[in-house]
């Protein structure tokens, strides 16, 4: 699967917003309130609005107001999410992929003082939107849905104990998951999920060297938490994924940073996921290549992104760029 372009029109401050032929590893940079985290949301929205509407390859087809009006409310209602300052009420988006399939989705114009949204025309739905999932590990008041099962992590990272529980089961994803946290952990020695049958709660037990009793979540580092939880998204399916993680350098320290760049860019190679972050870190950004960095900025209200495919930068450090506005995509605060 590679995505050769996102399209979306109407949603907060995307009005016409473009990129083309993002790279499965993509970072989006940019100072406060341009819309980076609009980026993310607006494919969650889409994420939700595609499964309450049935969908044919070769055929428009109608949705189910219904279900739909369930979504819109997940997401504080229409009118959080219309922008009714353009010169139309309607809300599109067009996700093509190589493989000619393509999400391609819209609503005829919003009324203001109306509850009738009108129907929604829908074809194939491609895997990027049926195996997506937005992390933004902490962040329980944009959290849409609770999860309390172990088939995909939460947005806020709050039910990592049961994915990863599940994961580490697994053989071969248990090397490979103690082999990225022995080089994020230097001290990681074993990490176990332990069950209670009575509360029916699980419950993280972190062994480092030198200590023979575990750690648990509460004794742990708010950072050694955010990197089980950024291991449990990327692992916690076999099939490629779309995920979006907002700000993963929280609480890691910079050689962990510039380790996790390398673990995205590997398992995008290997598995075939995209995975795209948005981020305010120079660390992170100086290790990304031109064709990995979307420069996004506010015009006129509007945010639209700069892509820097085939860029040389004539030696110049990617942070220094973009700190510098080499770019030219406006400056990152």
């Amino acid at each position: 699967m590679k995505i050769e372009s996102l399209e979306i029109d109407n949603f907060k401050s995307l009005n016409n917003f473009k990129i083309e032929n993002p790279n499965p590893f993509s970072v989006f940079v940019g100072a406060n309130g341009v819309g980076k985290s609009n980026i993310f949301e607006a494919l969650e929205f889409l994420s939700y609005l595609s499964k309450s509407v049935r969908s044919n390859k070769d055929e428009e087809v109608s949705g189910d107001n219904n279900n739909d009006t369930e979504v819109y409310g997940l997401f504080g209602g229409y009118k959080n999410f219309i922008n009714f300052n353009r010169y139309h009420h309607q809300l599109k988006f067009n996700i093509r992929i190589k493989n000619n399939e393509s999400l391609m989705l819209a609503r005829p114009p919003f009324e203001i003082n109306s509850n009738v949204y009108g129907k929604p025309f829908v074809t194939m739905v491609g895997m990027s939107l049926k195996n997506f999932s937005r992390l933004f590990i902490g962040a329980t008041e944009k959290r849409k849905t609770n999860r309390y099962d172990d088939a995909k992590l939460n947005l806020d990272g709050s039910n990592m104990e049961q994915v990863l529980k599940r994961l580490l089961q697994q053989s071969y994803t248990r090397e490979e998951i103690y082999d990225w946290l022995s080089l994020f952990v230097p001290s990681f020695s074993k990490v176990n999920i332990s069950s209670s049958e009575l509360s029916d709660t699980d419950a993280l037990e972190f062994y480092e060297k030198g200590y023979e009793r575990p750690f648990n979540k509460k004794l742990i580092s708010d950072g050694t938490y955010n990197i089980l939880c950024l291991l449990a998204a990327v692992y916690q399916s076999d099939t490629p994924q779309f995920i979006c993680i907002e700000e993963p350098e929280n609480g890691l320290n910079p050689y962990v940073v510039k380790e996790l760049v390398t673990f995205f860019r590997e398992q995008c190679k290997e598995k075939g996921h995209h995975i795209w972050l948005n981020t305010h870190s120079q660390t992170l950004v100086n290790q990304l290549k031109p064709e990995e960095i979307i420069v996004v900025n506010k015009e006129e209200g509007n945010t639209v992104a700069k892509q820097f495919i085939g860029k040389d930068m004539h030696g110049m450090a990617m942070d220094t760029a973009w700190l510098t506005n080499f770019f030219g995509g406006g400056v990152p605060w």
